[in-house]
């Protein structure tokens, strides 16, 4: 996969060169938004991690230009201004995500898989379970390397199956898969095709791939899926791996980190002395901006909110900044960043489940579905009113355990999950929905008060798409269930 970084801060990019680098993404990186511009022009690539406070050119006018010259690259946005309104702005601009900074580097990596995965076709040219491989352009299927010769009803059995490994067909869902009204076989035909599929995988020691749930129809055994099913996302060696990879990424780039300090530390000097110009204000105005989005990534984030306070601070006239509070501030700043920072190599990293999605099932009216799943009634109606204002249709459910007859029910395009729930957390539940083959697609948002690096890593690594902060806010709501659909759909045709 390769990828386009638009960002102006040095050591940021040097940092996200190294992490990406290590998880075998191609990165070239762009310093201004107009020779991102070019490169994107020049070059194809699979995603663009876009700053929003670029030189020559910003992110949200990059941005917008990408979709008006029907430039359909994915875009992720990133930005230390974290208002409603610049969100709102940054997603209308056409970007297909949005990451406030500072972020953890494991969430950013969550984000990216979820995008990249999604560019993935559902019809996949070579499917396999465990020793077995279907090749869907040669037509053929093989044990070990071993072409085992099946009928053409035989072969589209076998592909029905491996395309669903998690779903149970009855004899009638077969008929209706696989005959035309023309032609419509009786159950016995069906048996014996399954019959004569077992025989086959026999002679080879699969006979048992295809299992019979008596009373229900056929699947995969799941014996068979283990392998299959495991997930593509950082394995625990690999997650320590790139920990110790952070940590060594502070090392190199720390003295560019207290160069910004020390850019802080004389601006102030300076403003109390009552020599200080408008261009060494901009200039700590900047260092400060970097270091808020750059220090959190490594474990600092009281010395990223520090940070964002004393930025906030600069962007008063000289004579109106509160030069004690500066001072105070400053001070702090140093100390967090002296501390040492957090021991990423011990940190344990969590398997995630995203997984590849179809294409969005929205009905022939265009009509959006939205299932709410929450403990709280008040919250469950809080959604439906805001939801069902700008014209998407909502259902909710108080009881997280009956998940499944509602989802068979509404044919949801979309599901909210709280995270603490009774009997069953939305994190579990999430993953239990990923890890089924009816609905592993659906996207997922998760409605959380904590927003701390743990928490958020959790909710990426059970499979969700994303999370929405309580309390509640109506704008971000509706913009965020709608294109997160809406994203969802385009990136499954291109």
């Amino acid at each position: 996969m390769r990828i386009l970084l638009v960002e102006d801060d040095e050591n940021l990019a040097k940092a996200l060169t190294t992490v990406l680098s290590k998880q075998n993404y191609i990165l070239d990186v762009s310093s201004d938004g107009e020779m991102g511009w070019e490169m994107i022009n020049i070059i194809s690539y699979d995603l663009v991690l876009l700053d929003v406070m670029l030189p020559k050119l910003d992110g949200i006018s990059l941005c917008r230009r990408l979709r008006e010259h029907n430039q359909q690259v994915p875009v992720m946005l990133m930005t230390a201004r974290d208002s409603m309104t610049d969100k709102l702005i940054g997603l209308d601009s056409g970007a297909d995500d949005y990451l406030v900074k500072p972020f953890d580097i494991q969430e950013l990596l969550a984000r990216i898989r979820v995008l990249s995965r999604r560019l993935t076709e559902e019809s996949k040219d070579i499917l396999s379970c465990g020793s077995i491989r279907l090749n869907a352009q040669m037509r053929e299927i093989t044990w070990n390397g071993k072409v085992l010769p099946f009928s053409r009803k035989e072969y589209l059995l076998i592909e029905l199956f491996l395309r669903h490994p998690c779903r149970v067909f009855s004899r009638t869902d077969i008929v209706d898969h696989l005959w035309t009204l023309d032609k419509l076989p009786t159950e016995d035909t069906v048996k014996s095709h399954i019959r004569r599929i077992r025989n086959k995988l026999k002679e080879v020691g699969a006979e048992d791939l295809i299992e019979t749930l008596y009373g229900h129809g056929y699947r995969i055994n799941p014996s068979f899926l283990q392998s299959s099913l495991a997930s593509s996302s950082l394995s625990p060696a690999q997650g320590k791996e790139l920990n110790e990879a952070i940590v060594q990424i502070w090392q190199n780039i720390q003295e560019g980190v207290f160069q910004n300090l020390e850019i802080l530390e004389e601006t102030m000097t300076s403003l109390q002395s009552k020599i200080s110009d408008i261009n060494q204000l901009q200039a700590a105005q900047k260092s400060a901006h970097q270091l808020a989005g750059t220090v959190a990534t490594f474990g600092f984030e009281a010395a990223s909110h520090i940070a964002k306070a004393i930025e906030i601070l600069l962007q008063n006239q000289p004579l109106s900044i509160n030069l004690d509070s500066l001072s105070q501030l400053v001070r702090s700043l140093r100390l967090e960043l002296e501390r040492s920072p957090v021991n990423f190599a011990n940190q344990e990293t969590q398997t995630d489940f995203l997984a590849s999605l179809p294409n969005l099932p929205l009905t022939d009216s265009g009509e959006i579905r939205v299932l709410a799943i929450d403990d709280d009634a008040t919250v469950l109606i809080l959604l439906k009113q805001l939801l069902e204002d700008v014209g998407i249709k909502v259902a909710t459910l108080e009881n997280p355990t009956q998940i499944w007859q509602v989802l068979e029910t509404v044919q949801p395009n979309l599901l909210i999950l709280d995270i603490n729930m009774p009997k069953i957390s939305g994190l579990e539940l999430c993953q239990n929905v990923r890890n089924t083959e009816q609905w592993s697609w659906l996207p997922i948002l998760i409605l959380t008060v904590q927003t701390d690096r743990q928490t958020v890593q959790q909710v990426f690594a059970c499979g969700a798409d994303d999370y929405l902060t309580k309390p509640i806010v109506p704008e971000e709501l509706s913009t965020q269930v709608i294109n997160r659909i809406r994203r969802s759909q385009k990136l499954t045709k291109i």
